[in-house]
């Protein structure tokens, strides 16, 4: 069976996929942060792990990132997956914003142009599984 129509239900957890991401990335950049290694190199790995399973951050992002699997795994039973992808890819604005707001990142002109470029396709993925058959 072809399964490809976005249904309201299929695209409200595809957007709770998409928050569900950017937030754990969120989670565990600032875990990461937190635990004031910048670079982890084979000099402090073990001092990284150790720090990273103490972080409540990083526990909470990787808790995020298992539930969002189950429901992406309920995602793709449903909807085929050259749709849903690029319906998820809409992280990209979400990232970004949570980037500046939270991590106070720069995102320059040309990092918000290439993120409306994605928006733009997927807006034309979204419309193309509406004019396809079922």
């Amino acid at each position: 069976m072809k399964r490809n129509k976005v249904t309201l239900k299929i695209l409200c957890m595809i957007l709770g996929t998409v928050l569900l991401d950017s937030v754990s990335e969120l989670l565990l950049k600032k875990g990461l942060l937190h635990t004031g290694i910048s670079t982890i190199d084979s000099r402090n790995i073990l001092d990284f792990i150790m720090m990273s399973a103490s972080s409540g951050l990083i526990w909470l992002g990787v808790l995020l990132q298992i539930t969002n699997f189950f429901i992406w795994i309920r995602v793709l039973s449903r909807i085929e997956l050259s749709i849903a992808f690029p319906l998820g890819s809409a992280g990209y604005v979400c990232i970004a914003l949570l980037a500046m707001l939270f991590l106070h990142e720069h995102i320059g002109w040309g990092r918000w142009f290439g993120i409306g470029l994605i928006s733009l396709g997927v807006y034309f993925v979204s419309k193309s599984s509406q004019n396809e058959p079922v």
